[in-house]
């Protein structure tokens, strides 16, 4: 399972090359890594290369079935009463993908009971099983194979269930590429601010994971970038409401209630029961989570009074102290 991303290569262009070369790829990362935004910004260009009808997007959820993704009994529109086996997203997919390269995307493929949506079919969406065929236990006599030109790309919320908890059968399927939190990103996305009443955001998403760490969460349950995210324009409301309705929930669900460390990782505003007091969350608070930027030097700050001797350093001050 293909882990590590290069530093040079951003999501979007690793799932690309993957993608690529016929391998069928899942982003995964905590909740506001930017994996959906990345599968949406790969599923464009494809569509740009391939045609507007060349990308399906289908999003699990706990009650989608093999029925869905595969084939069912559906109700005749035609024939009331009457039930005809019917395509599901996969092989609808598979059949457009005879025509042209179809890119199908899957958010949220971990939400599903991913073991029994794809059934027989994680055998054939591997790379080197393509064009075999197969035959379902709906269609015995039938033979159907899944084409070179479809391509699958998943998204993953870590928060719900990590990697390590997947179907190994499915995890050998795909390549996974880690979307971990990127702090970077306050200073380049487009329409973001990167500092709101003079605290900056990568800061402040540095500090509370740092934090998340420090009470033993792991690296899968952090805080994504996004959950900080404010307008270029914003205001400090916008950053309060950040952290009201988004920040405190997650770290809430993480820490199950536990109040100790929910204050540990966000101090000042969590009460001894682990309630969030709106009334202490200010910008002042937050302000206390960063660390103290160091005041620039001034021209000479650096420069020794010429009527004061020199101090010793380095080895000359392990050689006075001899």
């Amino acid at each position: 399972m293909a882990m590590a991303l290069l530093e040079h290569q951003s999501p979007p262009s690793e799932a690309r090359r993957l993608l690529a070369r016929g391998d069928n790829v899942i982003l995964f990362g905590p909740p506001g890594t930017g994996k959906s935004h990345a599968a949406q910004v790969v599923a464009g260009e494809w569509e740009a290369e391939h045609g507007a009808d060349s990308v399906i997007n289908v999003t699990f959820h706990p009650a989608y079935s093999y029925e869905d993704f595969i084939e069912g009994f559906r109700p005749d529109l035609k024939n009331p009463g009457q039930f005809i086996l019917t395509p599901g997203v996969l092989l609808q997919a598979a059949n457009h993908a005879r025509k042209t390269p179809t890119l199908l995307v899957i958010d949220e493929i971990n939400r599903a009971d991913v073991a029994k949506v794809f059934g027989e079919m994680i055998t054939y969406i591997e790379r080197d099983k393509r064009e075999v065929n197969f035959r379902t236990a709906q269609q015995p006599t039938v033979a159907q194979a899944i084409p070179e030109g479809l391509h699958i790309l998943g998204t993953m919320n870590t928060a719900d269930k990590s990697v390590s908890l997947l179907d190994v059968a499915l995890r050998r399927r795909f390549r996974f590429i880690d979307c971990p939190p990127d702090a970077t990103a306050f200073a380049t996305a487009d329409g973001w601010a990167e500092q709101v009443a003079g605290i900056y955001l990568a800061d402040l998403l540095t500090g509370i994971n740092g934090r998340l760490g420090g009470v033993g969460i792991a690296r899968d349950r952090l805080v994504g970038q996004a959950l900080l995210a404010v307008p270029a324009d914003g205001t400090e409301e916008d950053l309060l409401d950040r952290i009201q309705y988004d920040v405190y929930p997650l770290i809430d669900e993480y820490l199950f209630g536990d109040a100790e460390r929910m204050q540990t990782v966000l101090p000042g505003i969590v009460d001894s029961n682990g309630a969030l007091v709106v009334a202490d969350l200010t910008v002042d608070v937050l302000r206390g989570w960063v660390p103290e930027t160091v005041e620039e030097k001034g021209p000479g700050d650096d420069l020794t009074d010429e009527n004061e001797e020199a101090q010793p350093t380095g080895a000359e001050a392990k050689t006075s102290l001899a």
